[in-house]
């Protein structure tokens, strides 16, 4: 991908992205308040977790493509 290229997706598709992360610092923040550090090892537990999920579920949908 081209410099020019990056940095117009940065622009326009950015905007997901931000919104995403606002989300995760908001919740990231709730768990702190509530429950302190060890909940926010929770919160990026099940996160981590949920993306594994996926990485497993896209893995195998290219496995069987292969």
């Amino acid at each position: 991908m081209r410099y020019k290229e990056a940095v117009e997706g940065k622009l326009t598709g950015g905007t997901n992205d931000l919104i995403r992360l606002k989300e995760i610092w908001k919740e990231i923040v709730n768990a702190f308040e509530e429950g302190g550090e060890d909940s926010i090892k929770s919160v990026l537990n099940g996160r981590a977790d949920k993306i594994t999920n996926e990485f497993k579920e896209l893995l195998e949908q290219l496995r069987k493509k292969l």
